[in-house]
């Protein structure tokens, strides 16, 4: 094309398609704002007209589907920890948290003495995303496993009150980040689970694997969403894609939209 002017509204259309094919969601946005501006610069100085009309002005969300692990392999992980050592009887109580109860790893790790109710069998915390108070019964062995790093674990004599301590000095709460990526990292390899890079992101994918085994398990989608600490339950839709069972159940057939068979 040698003139600006033989522009229309499909060669910007194609120019946008093409531009999805070579950026992310996140990306193509910019990407998208500035041929729109272009448009609105070359209608403004009458070159062409009409243009900045073929520029989309919504896109669609994009959403993976959570990225889960089968019970077998999850015992595998909350087991690997070295109960032995101190650090160990701390990871495999955080891992048994994550997994028995799905907790956020910002809630794991600002959970408190006081928020554990040994006599009512019980957790209640105020999270740290919604700022709502949620309640979890604490289930025996994410009991035993807790009690155990307490009593034969935790650094004695510490001011901090978080219930979860770094194994060495200072003794201080962890990091949600760099710490339960360092334990995440480390269970995984001895459970030869895979990479972080190939699963998910430590964690959340003990979160994940907790609620498709409720979907699984026929828990309705209100009661996933309050377990999970959500505001709503559109938030629990993600883990819907990884409940295969389910899912298949949704499938319809060709009845009435029969493929038709190519001719040779």
């Amino acid at each position: 094309m040698a003139d600006v002017r033989e522009l229309s509204g499909a060669d910007v259309s194609a120019a946008v398609v093409f531009l999805g094919g070579h950026y992310r969601p996140g990306s193509m946005r910019t990407a998208v704002t500035a041929v729109r501006v272009l448009c609105r610069f070359l209608e403004d100085s009458g070159y062409c007209a009409g243009l900045s009309r073929a520029v989309p002005t919504r896109f669609s969300r994009r959403v993976n589907s959570a990225v889960v692990l089968p019970p077998g392999r999850i015992e595998e992980l909350t087991n690997s920890p070295d109960v032995s050592k101190p650090s160990g009887r701390r990871d495999r109580a955080l891992l048994l948290l994550a997994a028995r109860t799905g907790l956020r790893p910002v809630d794991m790790v600002g959970l408190r003495l006081s928020d554990i109710d040994w006599k009512q069998g019980q957790i209640a915390l105020t999270q740290h995303k919604t700022g709502t108070v949620l309640v979890l019964p604490l289930l025996a062995d994410v009991g035993e496993a807790i009690a155990g790093y307490l009593l034969h674990g935790r650094p004695a004599g510490v001011a901090d009150e978080h219930v979860f301590l770094r194994a060495q000095a200072p003794y201080v709460g962890l990091a949600p980040s760099s710490d339960l990526y360092h334990v995440a990292s480390h269970a995984f390899a001895r459970a030869q689970v895979g990479s972080l890079d190939s699963t998910g992101r430590g964690f959340r994918v003990l979160r994940a694997s907790f609620a498709t085994r409720m979907l699984e398990g026929g828990t309705p989608l209100p009661v996933i969403s309050g377990a999970l600490g959500h505001r709503g339950i559109d938030s629990a839709k993600h883990y819907l894609a990884a409940d295969e069972k389910h899912m298949r159940e949704c499938c319809l057939d060709f009845t009435g939209i029969e493929p038709r068979k190519e001719r040779p």
